[in-house]
């Protein structure tokens, strides 16, 4: 392929990312889970075009999401199947949310952020993304989903790669709805925890541990990370927090958790390092997606590490994982 066809191949990418988000948005993936259906079927069941719906699988099927069997006949591939609702790893969610209105208006300041440094997200809305979702429950919960569907893929890659069962209490600020707290406590039976998080995410993640049935060995702690977080934890674990933050909140953020933490616990920060040079990477990708949307950033090794000399700790190590994320290990200093 010349540069030039390359170059206009990335161009038109988003052409299939919005296919992507049609699709993810009329559940087509869930009528396909039990076989293949005609588009006709399809259309019918979703109360669309059939002449434009096939149009799009088509274009979809060319690039291995969903197959075309026969003239006009689509089933899963592995894919599309990730598409599917109800599935662990499921990235519906995140294939919405990339071109719902209200987080589109934020990527059309990108021009913006880049020309001032500011959030495109905050200078379309007048808000910062947090304060949005906190007052806007249909978003929040489609945002929250997304996340979960990161965590999803995740998860296994880095319980696998750390030994949390060497800990008696593991406090996770920022822990979401509970989903990484979960794995913890199942993978580790002699461990109990403590989520932290704001008040109506705390409500969420109550419902998730009773279904896990983790909710007696889990104290569920509502509050704000920027003021005080629970004490008593040997291990403190902030999973994709660090980077929603610039430098100066970040360092406010953790010199809160080296005041709730004893001399001898230990702080993980699960985060994407950006490896230097020219080397493709999830983590460079994430860095925009945090400059637009948060004025946060991905980091590499050494902003890390000053990031965490200057909040009171010491790096101990980085583990990498099988999934997009490393494990940053650190102690009080």
């Amino acid at each position: 392929m010349s540069p030039a066809d390359t170059l206009r191949q990335l161009i038109n990418s988003q052409v299939i990312s919005r296919l992507i988000y049609v699709v993810a948005k009329l559940g087509i993936a869930d009528f396909l889970k039990n076989g293949p259906m005609s588009c006709e079927q399809l259309a019918k069941s979703v109360n669309v075009n059939s002449s434009s719906l096939y149009r799009a699988l088509r274009t979809l099927a060319s690039v291995g999401v969903f197959s075309e069997t026969e003239a006009g006949i689509f089933k899963q591939t592995k894919m599309s199947k990730l598409l599917e609702s109800d599935i662990a790893g499921s990235q519906r969610a995140v294939a919405m949310l990339v071109w719902e209105p209200w987080w589109r208006q934020g990527w059309d300041e990108l021009l913006y952020s880049v020309e001032t440094g500011k959030v495109g997200f905050d200078h379309v809305h007048g808000m910062g993304l947090f304060e949005y979702l906190s007052r806007n429950a249909d978003a929040s919960s489609l945002f929250n989903k997304a996340m979960d569907s990161f965590t999803g893929q995740e998860i296994d890659s880095i319980l696998s790669s750390y030994d949390f069962s060497n800990f008696t209490k593991i406090v996770d600020i920022g822990g979401g709805n509970g989903a990484f707290m979960c794995a913890i406590l199942k993978s580790c039976p002699d461990v109990n925890g403590i989520l932290f998080d704001l008040p109506n995410t705390i409500a969420t993640a109550r419902k998730l541990m009773k279904e896990n049935a983790e909710e007696k060995r889990c104290d569920l702690i509502a509050g704000d990370f920027f003021k005080s977080m629970p004490v008593g934890g040997d291990l403190y674990t902030l999973k994709s927090v660090i980077h929603d933050w610039d430098d100066e909140r970040a360092i406010d953020l953790l010199k809160n958790c080296h005041k709730a933490m004893a001399g001898d616990g230990r702080l993980l920060l699960i985060e994407r390092v950006i490896p230097s040079g020219d080397v493709p990477s999830a983590g460079k990708i994430m860095d925009i997606v945090m400059m637009v949307n948060l004025g946060g950033l991905e980091r590499n090794a050494n902003e890390y590490e000053a990031l965490l000399n200057e909040s009171g700790f010491r790096l101990t190590g980085i583990i990498p994982t099988g999934s997009a994320m490393s494990i940053i290990e650190c102690v009080p200093d």
